[in-house]
């Protein structure tokens, strides 16, 4: 029963502009989001990060995002780490940088979770057309 593997459960998962380690082991998230706007499409997002918690499991896992087009078949950037987690106190904190990603047309793309396999979470990325305003 020592060796048990716990599968972690996904905490949280925030979109953002970019993640910095700071002094302290403490991480700063910066430019949270929900939604991409354009005026013209397809447009070029230079970059943005995804950032997964994983708690409450133990054992040796691989995590794995996918970035899915509206179709949610067709897959635009995939990541994937290792991590391992000693007891069920612990956290890993999984840090996905994407850069140059182009959303072809406005829509809902979508962002899927999974650990050793198994999707756990998907998430909505709506991508949308907004319209050129002029500044007086």
């Amino acid at each position: 029963m020592a060796n048990e593997k716990i599968q972690p459960r996904l905490s949280l998962s925030i979109l953002c502009d970019d993640v910095r380690q700071e002094l302290g082991g403490k991480v700063s998230l910066m430019g949270l989001f929900e939604t991409i706007s354009a005026h013209t499409f397809p447009v070029l997002h230079p970059r943005f990060a995804i950032m997964n918690e994983w708690i409450a499991g133990k054992g040796e896992f691989t995590a794995r995002i996918k970035l899915l087009a509206p179709d949610r078949s067709t897959v635009l950037s995939e990541s994937e780490s290792r991590f391992s987690l000693f007891n069920e106190t612990q956290r890993h904190r999984d840090i996905s940088i994407r850069y140059n990603t182009t959303f072809a047309v406005p829509g809902t793309y979508w962002i899927e979770m999974q650990i050793d396999g198994a999707q756990v979470a998907v998430l909505p990325l709506p991508v949308q057309q907004i319209r050129q305003q002029n500044v007086h």
